[in-house]
């Protein structure tokens, strides 16, 4: 399992968590999303932060690579191409 970062601008909010949380999760499931979490920026209304757990860094490439995928991201209102962060645990501690 790997955990990713992702940072994309967007043109709203509902328009965005329309396709993210639909068809989106479909795309995601399908090329082996475990998880998914959708922050918003404070006072920036057209940036949101995203946490995925995926199967593996290859299976998220593939997402990646599927024509599909970028139809979507594009009726999501994702403004350009969303940057990405591979994480890796280094340990977690109680708060």
């Amino acid at each position: 399992m790997i955990s990713i970062l992702g940072r994309a601008r967007i043109e709203t909010l509902p328009k965005f968590m329309g396709m993210f949380s639909t068809g989106g999760a479909a795309m995601r499931r399908k090329h082996g999303s475990c998880s998914a979490q959708v922050f918003k920026v404070c006072a920036e209304d057209e940036e949101v932060v995203l946490l995925f757990q995926w199967r593996s860094r290859e299976d998220f490439e593939g997402f990646l690579a599927d024509p599909e995928v970028k139809t979507a991201m594009a009726s999501s209102g994702t403004i350009g191409k969303p940057e990405f962060t591979f994480l890796e645990p280094v340990a977690e501690l109680p708060g």
